[in-house]
């Protein structure tokens, strides 16, 4: 057993008294902390597997094959780091990021950086990272130094600088994206924050302005696959009405979801000794929930969207994110339509419990 399995299997019979005993800012500080020494480790660590899905397992969209349908979401790498580990543990891909043009911290509020928690119990958690990251340019140069694997495709997650929606934001953008291209990256995700109604009208011509500008300037000129990755609360109108446009303007497909900010709707979903840490950070922090709480309505938007693109003429896939921890999770993405899927908070649970066979394990327990 590794040290990285060896403290989160600790960590993980240990950590719903932490959550329920300690007070809520104790364990929101201890967590923050945690979360960023442990993915350093993990990442840094030589993992001694090397282990390879199943042929069966193996998908092709747009023309690359992913050798399975499961891989980490944006959030994890932001530094770019873990490609290794990735590979040795049998994911199907490596997705980088999410990336801004400007190098970030993240956020910082009374006294914790990068504020994080779990909900053990209740196989969720928050947190308010603030997109911390080294900047397009530095993950890039680090990607075009990795070797690259067959049927191991390599995507980049970006977003425009927060709060900076201006033409040189959206250029700056388009050039970190250029850079990824160049360094070797395969297909890339689009990190927006969509409308959460269909009646938002003019939040949605904004995000129509963007995405054609972005598709005018990267997606078509580089022939790139571009995902948008929206969030959990987007509305079914919004899906509507977004899906045909991002068909038009030549985009790749659609990953659902990000987090989510529907506090009250999920408090129920949070076992009960958690709520104390969980009332806490969603009133000091806010920030975005993760995890099982979201799995319903993931899986409900997935469809959606599935039948939405299903009468358009294109090659359009569906991403899944949200609430996958096993395979009979992962069964039900797929089934819903979704052609691959993304895990996080999932996957440490997974960790905690398989080491670095959790992607043969759940690809075992999916029939893949």
């Amino acid at each position: 057993m590794t040290a990285p399995e060896f403290l989160a299997r600790l960590d993980a019979s240990l950590r719903p008294y932490l959550v329920g005993m300690l007070p809520a800012r104790a364990s929101v500080a201890f967590y923050s902390w945690a979360r960023q020494f442990a993915l350093r480790m993990l990442a840094e660590r030589e993992c001694p597997l090397a282990i390879e899905p199943p042929p069966t397992a193996a998908r092709v969209l747009w023309g690359i094959r992913f050798r399975a349908p499961l891989l980490n979401a944006a959030g994890m790498f932001k530094h770019g780091e873990g490609y290794e580990l990735a590979y040795r543990q049998g994911a199907g891909a490596y997705l980088a990021g999410t990336t801004t043009a400007r190098p970030r911290l993240g956020n910082v509020r009374r006294g914790i950086a990068q504020p994080f928690v779990p909900y053990p119990r209740s196989r969720a958690a928050s947190n308010w990272l603030g997109l911390p990251n080294p900047g397009h340019r530095a993950v890039a140069a680090r990607i075009a130094q990795l070797p690259r694997y067959e049927g191991f495709p390599i995507g980049a997650s970006v977003a425009l600088d927060p709060g900076d929606d201006s033409a040189a934001a959206l250029e700056r953008l388009v050039e970190g994206m250029n850079r990824y291209a160049d360094a070797g990256v395969d297909f890339f995700e689009l990190n927006e924050s969509c409308p959460n109604t269909g009646e938002d009208q003019r939040g949605f011509d904004l995000l129509g302005v963007r995405l054609e500008a972005i598709a005018q300037q990267f997606v078509r000129p580089s022939g790139k696959p571009t995902l948008v990755k929206v969030s959990v609360d987007v509305e079914q109108g919004a899906l509507e009405r977004l899906i045909p446009l991002l068909v038009e303007l030549g985009y790749a497909g659609i990953t659902i979801g990000n987090t989510s900010t529907r506090y009250e709707q999920h408090r129920a979903a949070i076992a009960p000794v958690e709520r104390r840490a969980y009332s806490y950070f969603t009133r000091t922090f806010g920030g975005g929930i993760s995890g099982e709480p979201l799995r319903k309505s993931m899986l409900h938007l997935v469809e959606s969207a599935r039948t939405i693109a299903a009468g358009l003429p294109s090659q359009f896939h569906v991403i899944a994110v949200g609430g996958i921890a096993n395979g009979e999770h992962l069964r039900q993405a797929l089934t819903a339509g979704a052609a691959l899927a993304q895990w996080y908070t999932g996957y440490f649970e997974r960790f905690a419990h398989d080491g670095h066979r959790l992607y043969a394990r759940v690809l075992a327990e999916a029939g893949a």
